[in-house]
């Protein structure tokens, strides 16, 4: 089935739609879960938020856009991976591993916003190997493995292009005026705002 027709059932509330879509997308969606909550979760959490992922999707069709579905999912599945975790009582809370310190004013926000235009506009710079790597890693939480595995790589490469590539974004924040060069708040940047 095209993707515009699923959209369209899913939209008209098609049960048969949505389940097409779960067979489709659930190991899709299963692997950015477990990628995001890692081993402090059983598999029966992964699959919990999953279904939550798919009855979000379910709720919310008439969001859905054709060619954009997967992003569509990937966005919903980290979120709800994000907030599973944010609620599970450990002495470190998910906030104090956010990497880029915002305030609640609308200077930080204006701020933020600069940054990651100015962040989107250097990752367009980096070759689409460079931006593939930094965008599976930062943003879906796949490891050097699995990225290495899937590109036909060494992990080292994959190391290695990830190093590369932070540097020349980092650089190119320092040339717009973002940052300092030894400014602490650069050190800090592990590129959350892919998400």
């Amino acid at each position: 089935m095209k993707e515009s027709d699923l959209i369209a059932q899913l939209q008209a509330k098609d049960s048969s739609a949505l389940e097409e879509l779960i067979q489709i997308y659930s190991s899709y969606v299963g692997t950015i879960v477990r990628n995001i909550i890692g081993q402090k979760f059983t598999e029966a959490d992964v699959e919990e938020i999953t279904a939550d992922v798919f009855l979000a999707v379910w709720t919310h069709a008439d969001h859905l856009k054709s060619g954009k579905v997967k992003a569509y999912l990937g966005a919903i599945a980290r979120n709800k991976a994000k907030n599973r975790f944010r609620n599970y009582q450990e002495t470190i809370s998910f906030e104090d591993i956010i990497d880029i310190p915002t305030q609640d004013n609308t200077e930080s926000k204006i701020d933020q916003k600069f940054l990651e235009e100015a962040l989107g506009n250097a990752m367009d710079k980096l070759s689409a190997k460079d931006r593939e790597i930094l965008v599976r890693h930062y943003y879906y939480y796949e490891n050097v493995k699995k990225i290495a595995k899937e590109m036909h790589m060494k992990d080292s490469a994959v190391k290695m292009r990830l190093s590369l590539a932070r540097e020349k974004l980092k650089r190119k924040l320092v040339e717009e005026g973002f940052y300092y060069e030894d400014s602490p708040e650069l050190k800090q940047i592990d590129f959350a705002l892919f998400t």
